[in-house]
């Protein structure tokens, strides 16, 4: 009678919950996945902008000598 009791409680009050926790679940599962592509997107996106900060330095340095050239002072 006890167990009777227990298998009832247990689908009557978890039964409910269930579905909530499945749906749970799958949300977290989309939120991973999410946060996976961020982080991706983040290493690409940092990967351009050290290539174009070294691109700046390069023109910054080629402008530096021009000048120094031209007018034979520092920039």
């Amino acid at each position: 009678m006890a167990g009777m009791v227990s298998l009832l409680f247990k689908y009557v009050v978890f039964g409910s919950f269930q579905e909530d926790i499945k749906d749970l679940n799958k949300n977290f599962k989309a939120l991973n996945d999410n946060l996976r592509e961020i982080r991706i997107s983040i290493a690409e996106l940092d990967k351009r902008v050290d290539e174009h900060d070294r691109r700046l330095d390069r023109h910054h340095e080629r402008i530096k000598d021009l000048h120094d050239k031209i007018r034979g002072g520092s920039y």
